[in-house]
């Protein structure tokens, strides 16, 4: 199934690394002046992180579009993921982390890049 983000298509072969390491419920303990235990937990709305990645290569092109959509400030952008669709706002700083896999002094839009992506649901 396809992958997209912002309409802009990524390999399906991406990898959501830290898709089991979030915790829906969020948890406050505290004691009373008596020792009491105290114990507040509610259902968290939203800020699942999703980071892309696993070793993935993309075009130095779709880089550079990742980038342009990365580029606006206080956007919220749709993730397709393989038939489950999540907004998603890009966790800041360095959002798109791209490393060439060769580096060519005069790189071109075909040029490999390995590609980590991070996202944050909103």
């Amino acid at each position: 199934m396809a992958v997209t983000l912002g309409g802009i298509a990524l390999p399906d072969d991406i990898v959501w690394t830290d898709e089991l390491d979030w915790e829906p419920v969020a948890q406050a303990r505290a004691r009373t002046l008596n020792g009491g235990q105290i114990i507040e937990e509610t259902t968290l709305q939203g800020g699942r992180p999703i980071t892309l990645g696993g070793g993935v290569w993309v075009p130095r092109s779709t880089v550079l579009s990742l980038r342009t959509l990365a580029a606006t400030a206080a956007q919220t952008h749709t993730l397709d993921l393989r038939g489950d669709t999540y907004t998603v706002a890009f966790v800041r700083p360095n959002p798109i982390q791209a490393v060439p896999v060769i580096r060519y002094a005069d790189p071109v839009p075909d040029d490999p890049h390995e590609i980590t992506i991070r996202l944050i649901t909103v």
